[in-house]
């Protein structure tokens, strides 16, 4: 493509990819240029412009007009299954990778309609099932009545009997699977649009409106600035806190070292405290032996300041225990806060340290089980103690299970630590 500057240093490789794909796919419009494309989709020329030079991730619906447009020019009657899934992937890549509240509220869009996407599917899947499973029934009945008329039972091996009640076996737990998956994915769904009615409501809080054409973009300084009539318009707002990432939960997270082989997680909430939540058999062999905490490659001593066993919890005692250090450790830049109030649907970020050294994953919150939370996910046994944070970057709660042999565990909620009147966090 003419008139486009080679890809600057500000781009994120994510978003380089996906800028090359587009400008690789557009090249099949040649001659046409970059602003009559514009025009004649009644783009915003300057938009379309930060599209393919990285600086702006497009919505989902320009990669697939410029797909269709494309294919139309070429004689196709639609793109391959192939292009259109390496753009996908390549999109959503570049919107995982790229800051603000507007390319989150984007993502959460994406997400909402592969999600609306697979529940359709699955609805379709289900009456599909249910028309087979009327058709085999009523033939059974017809069979039957058959059967009947001649003065005879049907036995369990004749044929055409069988045969339809073994399909009729198959339909019914084919058909209770389809709406399980259907069910699924209408919470999913539900959880989504949850998602990106907070993240829109932040967007708005922060000064950021919806866009009316994809023409906005966050510039330096905690600037935002969009266009209206052709011109910019430069609005100063206070960006909030960003979402936890990986390096910093890593950074709160310490392993807490008890006797001579046994580890646990914890929090480190200030320079000489740390928090942990561990069931009541776990805090039961935390007496009588030296403990020590381990943080950024350094090594303290600890002594415990006290345990406050935590029960209500659908027969599950857990126990909070607040250790004091003997020397500082370093926090990351930023308090500790705390997410009394995690969205049920969202997924949980924990960083930490199991018997085979630095471990991380994501899960999924599933909802509220007795009083603790519900995941489900990579959760690893010997992460007990873990904490566990939110998409809004807030300790959510800290493992206190997880099933062997099986996804699913359990965390005690960060509401918890209103218990302790020695540890006061903020909320996010």
């Amino acid at each position: 493509m003419t008139g486009l500057k080679p890809f600057g240093e500000e781009v994120p490789p994510e978003a380089r990819e996906l800028a090359t794909a587009l400008r690789q796919l557009f090249e099949g419009l040649a001659p046409l240029s970059m602003r009559r494309y514009a025009i004649r989709r009644s783009y915003d020329s300057g938009a379309v412009s930060r599209y393919f030079s990285g600086l702006r991730v497009p919505h989902w619906d320009f990669v697939r007009n410029l797909l269709g447009d494309v294919a139309e020019a070429r004689g196709a009657e639609a793109p391959t299954e192939e292009t259109v899934a390496m753009l996908r992937a390549l999109h959503r890549a570049a919107l995982y990778a790229a800051k603000g509240p507007v390319h989150k509220v984007r993502l959460l869009e994406v997400q909402l309609a592969e999600a609306d996407d697979e529940a359709q599917r699955a609805a379709r899947s289900a009456r599909r099932l249910e028309e087979a499973l009327d058709d085999r029934e009523r033939r059974i009945r017809d069979l039957a009545l058959q059967v009947r008329e001649l003065r005879a039972e049907p036995s369990a091996d004749s044929g055409e009997y069988a045969r339809l009640r073994a399909e009729i076996r198959d339909l019914e737990e084919e058909l209770a699977r389809v709406r399980e998956l259907h069910r699924l994915a209408e919470e999913r769904c539900e959880g989504l649009e949850r998602r990106l009615a907070e993240a829109e409501a932040v967007a708005v809080e922060g000064g950021v409106v919806a866009e009316t054409g994809p023409v906005a973009e966050w510039g330096a300084s905690g600037a935002y600035t969009f266009q209206v009539g052709g011109e910019n318009n430069v609005v100063h707002v206070h960006q909030g806190s960003s979402p936890m990432d990986e390096e910093a939960a890593a950074a709160l997270s310490v392993q807490i070292g008890h006797g001579d082989e046994e580890f646990f997680n914890g929090l480190l909430v200030d320079e000489r405290s740390v928090v942990s939540a561990l069931s009541r058999n776990a805090l039961a062999r935390m007496r009588g032996e030296y403990r020590t905490v381990s943080a950024g490659g350094r090594t303290v001593a600890a002594a415990v300041r006290r345990v406050h066993e935590v029960r209500g919890l659908g027969g599950y005692d857990a126990g909070l225990l607040v250790l004091d250090l003997m020397a500082p450790l370093p926090l990351p830049a930023g308090p500790v806060r705390v997410d009394r109030k995690p969205l049920i649907g969202s997924r949980l970020l924990v960083s930490a340290r199991n018997s085979y050294g630095p471990y991380s994953c994501l899960v999924d919150l599933k909802g509220r089980t007795g009083g603790l939370l519900r995941v489900e996910g990579g959760l690893d046994p010997s992460l007990a103690g873990a904490p566990f944070f939110s998409e809004r970057g807030g300790l959510a709660g800290f493992q206190v299970m997880a099933v062997t042999s099986s996804p699913l565990g359990y965390l005690l909620p960060s509401a918890a630590l209103d218990v302790l009147e020695d540890v006061a966090l903020p909320d996010c």
